[in-house]
């Protein structure tokens, strides 16, 4: 067996089921076709998770050195250790059995940092995992012009600079991170990041002016370069 490429799905270590027949040296069709004739006996989101649509093509970004041919993925199954566990059992063979605890001591156990791929449960956030995905493939080329800039010079600008650094009117742009569900007013009407968008697209800094002190909202470069792109949808 080939060492395993570790993926992890809602904080979940999983396998895809290549890997999984990989493992019991069987073939994925028999894989596909057990749970098939078992599938009663498997529970989503226990045993297995199923992605498909947009979240699929996310996913496949994130864990395109596993999937093979992933153009031609339309869905995927994601097998959990609980879901691995019933496949061997289903096998019943004396090479699946002793690949499983080798599963159990290694694979599943080990905790060392893996990238997660945590799905997007509102729109904003699918919008926003979209332009992190954008962010990491422009990080991989050499001088990604606009956004190599910003990140060097690590600027913070306030609401009304970010407007006009997008060529955009500022309370047009403010309505729009209103509506996309970025920023929200407080009850003294003052514009706040969301949590889920701090530190990554916004930074909130402390400010005292002789007896005032408050806090001011400041986008990053990161939020400058996800904003400038959805907008030019």
């Amino acid at each position: 067996m080939n060492e395993l490429i570790p993926i992890e799905y809602k904080g979940q270590r999983i396998l895809i089921t290549e890997q999984l027949a990989e493992v019991y040296e069987t073939e994925p069709r028999r894989i596909t076709e057990n749970f098939q004739r078992n599938q009663a006996h498997f529970t989503i989101g226990r045993h297995y998770h199923l992605v498909q649509g947009e979240e699929l093509k996310a996913f496949l970004q994130y864990a395109e050195s596993v999937v093979q041919n992933p153009s031609k993925v339309r869905s995927l199954y994601l097998w959990t250790e609980r879901g691995a566990n019933r496949h061997c059992k289903i096998l019943d063979t004396d090479r699946a059995w002793e690949q499983f605890d080798l599963l159990e001591e290694t694979y599943f156990k080990s905790r060392e940092f893996v990238p997660q791929f945590n799905v997007p449960q509102t729109f904003g956030q699918a919008l926003r995992l979209a332009a992190d995905l954008w962010d990491q493939n422009q990080l991989m080329r050499p001088k990604a012009e606009y956004f190599d800039a910003l990140v060097d010079k690590n600027l913070l600008t306030n609401f009304r600079d970010t407007a006009k650094e997008l060529k955009i009117k500022e309370h047009i742009f403010i309505n729009w991170l209103l509506g996309k569900g970025y920023v929200y007013r407080d009850t003294k009407g003052h514009l706040k990041p969301y949590a889920d968008y701090v530190p990554a697209l916004f930074e909130i800094k402390e400010k005292q002016r002789d007896k005032w002190a408050g806090t001011q909202t400041f986008i990053t470069p990161r939020g400058r370069e996800t904003f400038r792109l959805l907008l030019k949808k």
